[in-house]
This record gives structure tokens, sequence and C-alpha cells, in this order.
């Protein structure tokens, strides 16, 4: 049973159907797509890595708050 899933991509910050959620993160196809393949020696795994962080820290964050 596959879901079509629909959201705000945490990395490029366009509303997109078909990815990914982490944590409390969405991740679309094109970006997971675009990460798995770029190298850590490139000019946007930095960017790549910063917009994981945030959501692992906003995952985080809300998994306490109450």
């Amino acid at each position: 049973m596959e879901e079509n899933r629909i959201g705000i991509c945490m990395i490029c910050e366009q509303q997109r159907s078909g990815g990914i959620h982490i944590i409390t993160a969405f991740i679309c196809d094109e970006c997971s797509g675009e990460i798995v393949k770029t190298n850590v020696n490139d000019q946007k795994y930095p960017f790549f890595v910063n917009q994981m962080k945030k959501a692992l820290y906003l995952g985080n964050s809300k998994q306490y708050m109450n």
C-alpha cells in the first residue's frame, strides 16, 4: 500500500507530492534524490547538511515540549 505524501519540502521549501517524512520534516522525492547523489566535496553538500540539522533540531524539540 503506497501513500501519496504531500508536504512542504524542508530543502526546496516548495509544496510537493511524493517524498519522505523524517521526524517532523518532509523531503520531496526530487530533493532526496539530489541529496543521495551529492558528493561530500560538492558545494551543495553543506546546504543539505544544515537543512537536515534543522529537521533534527525541530523534531527533537517538539518531541520534548509538553
